[in-house]
């Protein structure tokens, strides 16, 4: 489990420092989905940063992970998940775009099977799928 810390840990070192600093941590957790407010992520901060230098060593990070829930972990995926579908950003995913995923997994699917699976997932009718009818279907 540690790995996927690491690496982490790694992509949010911007400047290879082999140190976080609080704008490092918050720039990935908002690339990787995380919604809470600043706050929250300063405290979080704060728990890693046990030296008190503000600055958080892997080693303080890695000790530090069990202090997050799991469920804010599970949540970020999910909206990762639905970003790497949501090709163009508008918050939906339309035909094309899964299209183009399925596509990007080695799957070819006929536009009649992508808009069932629309259709499928689609509980407000409009044609596409938002987040909550996303998480529902695939994670509900």
């Amino acid at each position: 489990m540690a790995t996927s810390y690491e690496q982490f840990f790694r992509d949010a070192d911007k400047d290879n420092s082999g140190f976080l600093t609080l704008d490092e941590l918050t720039d990935i957790l908002r690339k990787r989905g995380y919604k809470d407010g600043d706050s929250k992520i300063k405290s979080m901060f704060r728990a890693c940063d046990s030296s008190g230098d503000n600055k958080v060593s892997l080693d303080e990070y890695l000790k530090a992970m069990g202090q997050i829930p799991d469920k804010d972990h599970k949540a970020a995926a999910m909206r990762q998940c639905f970003r790497d579908f949501d090709v163009n950003g508008d918050g939906t995913i339309d035909a094309k775009e899964l299209d183009a995923v399925f596509k990007s997994m080695g799957k070819t699917f006929s536009e009649a099977e992508l808009k069932r699976m629309i259709e499928l997932s689609d509980k407000d009718k409009s044609g596409t799928i938002n987040y909550e009818e996303f998480v529902e279907k695939v994670f509900g």
